[in-house]
């Protein structure tokens, strides 16, 4: 990876989010709680980003974290591996506690 986005995805990966800018942590914050639990954008934080970002670029945002989630929960679905190039292969996936299975 290239030295510019080596620090800000360390940031990210290990929760220290102070040493991004406003508004990327906030972004980050965003696609979190879209991944997480969508209704946790709730109106406090819709004011937040509001204050940071115009109404385009929340759509924006939105947008490409949805399709990222929607990428990252196919990927699992499907238990596809890494090609191993930037990362290592033999991804585990959890088996999660649901309803259905007991």
């Amino acid at each position: 990876m290239s030295g510019d986005v080596r620090p800000k995805e360390d940031a990210i990966l290990s929760g220290d989010y102070g040493s991004l800018a406003p508004r990327e942590a906030l972004a980050v914050e965003l696609a979190e709680r879209m991944a997480m639990d969508p209704h946790a954008v709730d109106d406090a934080f819709w004011t937040k980003l509001s204050e940071a970002f115009t109404e385009e670029e929340i759509v924006e945002l939105a947008f490409a974290a949805s399709i990222f989630n929607w990428g990252n929960k196919f990927n699992i679905t499907m238990r596809l591996d890494t090609d191993g190039v930037e990362y290592d292969k033999g991804m585990e996936y959890k088996e999660a506690p649901t309803f259905w299975r007991r």
